[in-house]
């Protein structure tokens, strides 16, 4: 669903990935952090319980022109997102989209229901 929207925004994109296919994070160096400002995790690092748990890239060459984005949203802030901050970044969570889908959702359902009587 992240990369179908990015590119309907034609917004160009790299996938990280921990499997040894493509790129992975540990090709993610300090040297190439400003060269992608939109930072997105995708992945379940982080989420309730396991909070400690964070994607490993270097948050030091993170700054205040990057905008880091956590579909998780419990905890509300996780680890990435806290490191991000800590660097000057904006962060956002994955509620807003979570609430987006359950209205989205909603709407179909009920269209559907009204069509049944």
């Amino acid at each position: 669903a992240v990369t179908y929207i990015l590119t309907k925004l034609g917004i160009t994109y790299h996938l990280v990935s921990r499997a040894q296919s493509g790129l992975t994070y540990n090709d993610i160096t300090p040297a190439l952090m400003p060269q992608y400002k939109l930072i997105i995790n995708t992945t379940p690092l982080g989420m309730y319980p396991a909070i400690d748990a964070i994607p490993m890239l270097p948050y030091t060459a993170i700054g205040n022109g990057h905008l880091l984005y956590d579909l998780i949203y419990n905890p509300a802030e996780t680890q990435f997102l806290a490191a991000g901050r800590a660097q000057g970044a904006i962060v956002k969570n994955g509620l807003e989209m979570l609430e987006i889908q359950a209205w989205e959702s909603w709407k179909i359902w009920n269209r559907q229901n009204d069509n049944k009587s």
